[in-house]
């Protein structure tokens, strides 16, 4: 790669198992550099229609080693004597899915999202005057 080339997002495809269920359901997450912070996991329906969650990379990050989350979403790392996996749980008021993924997948996502953006210097790359001008109007319309 040469300076005049740069990466600013990278998108990895992933079944995840859905408890209880067998056959897998096919995710994309997605990391884009004029969105440092986030991670959009998206979810194939059988309709072709995707329904998308975004979550915070660092949550993902802490979710890798110990239970992290409340709220809307909520991740566990567990092995289950076979595979090294990460539990991602879903939902609001009305439900969770419980979803489980290969804790190697989203380490390997993890460690792509770092070359285009490392952890800690995401506040770096945001032009926060930008985003301020755009909330501001937003609401003015």
């Amino acid at each position: 790669m040469n300076e005049n080339t740069r990466i600013d997002s990278v998108q990895q495809d992933m079944f995840a198992v859905l408890h209880g269920q067998e056959t897998p359901l096919l995710t994309r997450w997605t990391y884009r550099a004029d969105d440092p912070f986030a991670v959009m996991m998206s979810i194939a329906r059988p309709s072709g229609r995707w329904i998308d969650w975004l979550i915070s990379r660092d949550l993902i990050v802490d979710g890798l080693c110990a239970p992290a989350g409340i709220g809307d979403v909520r991740l566990t790392p567990f092995t289950d004597g076979e595979f090294d996996v990460l539990e991602v749980k879903i939902g609001d008021d009305e439900g969770f899915a419980s979803l489980e993924f290969d804790r190697s997948l989203i380490q390997r996502f993890l460690d792509a999202t770092c070359e285009i953006i490392p952890l800690g210097v995401e506040a770096s790359v945001i032009d926060v005057e930008a985003e301020i001008a755009k909330i501001t109007n937003s609401c003015a319309n």
